[in-house]
């Protein structure tokens, strides 16, 4: 069976120039991907923008942790909040 999106998202050539500035913000640089979290909050892109900013300043610009050490934080809290993602 095909997947059928239920959840409505901005697409990659969206003409709202705040989606496509906040794509191309968050785009993975190593993969060209745009994260499922910005594409569920890419219908208010002023929401994304500030849990896209909130991600970096606790995940991406924590210092003193390495790469590794970041991914086992994310994945116990993930765990310990019930995130199934």
């Amino acid at each position: 069976m095909a997947w059928v999106p239920w959840i409505e998202t901005e697409q990659d050539d969206s003409s709202n120039e705040d989606v496509q500035n906040l794509y191309k913000k968050t785009r993975n640089l190593v993969t060209g991907r745009i994260s499922d979290l910005t594409r569920l909050t890419s219908l208010t892109p002023a929401v994304s923008t500030h849990i896209e900013n909130l991600r970096s300043a606790v995940y991406g610009d924590a210092s003193g942790l390495t790469v590794r050490e970041k991914e086992i934080a994310a994945l116990v809290t993930s765990a310990f909040v019930g995130c199934v993602h």
